[in-house]
């Protein structure tokens, strides 16, 4: 027999089961339920990242003692939260329903889902979703968060799990953070001037998917493209497809006194990704060489910018679509940069 620690995430004991040596996920949450006096449907383990982990998971390398959150297994709202509503998810729900500030209805079940569901997919806030008109006019009215707890009917686990994603969330939003593909946990980009990351916190990139792809770095590292999320190869290849999101999605930030600049750029004759950092509006591209603007997209003829110098304001050039997905590719090389500040 083995023994497994495990802790709520509203609690501070640590507790242990104890569970066959080849016992499975499911012996796992079997036995921690039993140790609670719950039903193993009821409760959930959480990784690092205060996400649910799945019962294909390998959980070897997740810390101990686990955590683990307790469901509230009757979301049946108070009588004074109550409406008469239909419900905005499924108008024909007879379940009890809340009213929420915005004055549309939803059950506590489907709120709950809905909410977690939002933050699963890196949301730091909640909005009603109901169709207004019937014509996709949502109503996107603001959900507090003590709408959501109160509601939602969630336990205090529930809420602690909430808050925890909610702030990992906050921390998705900063340029400079990406999940791992590998292991799942934050990592920081080490420099704005290299797409390629190395994740120092995997423990399993020679076992497992670094391994199979050639990454075998003899010190558990695990390196991905900051871009495309795909692991890192010499001579890197991003597709078009996933250059054409990544410049729809940048942020915009001002160059110059000109803003409204997309802060990333494909060089107009080779299409490799430029992110502009600080300095000037003026380009050159690591690989073809080509020096454009940054701001109005206009390359270097043989009398030099017709946009001015490197300060001179011009107008900015709208994000750039660069034809059909498939046909060109943004090369990355190991060893150096393909994004210039």
């Amino acid at each position: 027999m083995d023994d497994v620690t495990f802790q709520r995430l509203s609690e501070s004991q640590v507790r242990r089961v104890s569970i066959p040596r080849t016992g499975t996920f499911i012996d796992i949450k079997s036995a921690i339920a039993s140790a609670l006096g719950e039903d193993k449907h009821n409760i959930d383990i959480v990784d690092k990242n205060s996400l649910l982990v799945e019962g294909s998971r390998d959980i070897s390398d997740l810390p101990r003692p686990l955590s683990v959150v307790v469901h509230n297994s009757n979301r049946t709202p108070p009588p004074r939260l109550r409406t008469d509503e239909k419900d905005i998810v499924f108008p024909c729900e007879t379940d009890p329903r809340c009213l929420m500030p915005c004055g549309h209805a939803i059950t506590p079940d489907n709120l709950y889902r809905h909410c977690w569901t939002k933050l699963t997919d890196r949301a730091t806030s909640f909005h009603c979703f109901a169709d207004q008109s019937g014509r996709g006019e949502v109503c996107g009215a603001v959900w507090t968060f003590q709408d959501v707890i109160d509601k939602a009917c969630v336990s205090v686990d529930e809420q602690i799990l909430f808050e925890s994603r909610i702030n990992r969330n906050c921390l998705y939003c900063s340029d400079d953070i990406r999940q791992c593909p590998n292991c799942h946990v934050n990592c920081e980009r080490q420099s704005t001037s290299n797409p390629r990351v190395v994740c120092t916190f995997c423990r399993r990139a020679c076992q497992s998917q670094g391994q199979s792809q050639g990454h075998d770095k003899g010190q558990g590292q695990y390196e991905f493209c900051w871009f495309c999320m795909k692991p890192w190869e010499d001579m890197h290849s991003c597709t078009t497809d996933t250059v054409l999101r990544v410049l729809k999605s940048c942020k915009k930030k001002k160059i110059y006194g000109v803003s409204g600049c997309p802060s990333l750029r494909a060089c107009p004759k080779c299409h490799a990704l430029i992110e502009h950092s600080i300095h000037c509006k003026l380009m050159t591209c690591f690989w073809c060489k080509c020096e454009f603007c940054f701001i109005c997209l206009n390359v270097k003829g043989p009398n030099g910018f017709s946009c001015g110098a490197y300060d001179t304001v011009c107008t900015v050039a709208p994000v750039q679509d660069l034809g059909t997905p498939g046909q060109s590719r943004v090369k990355n090389d190991s060893s150096q940069s393909c994004i210039l500040s």
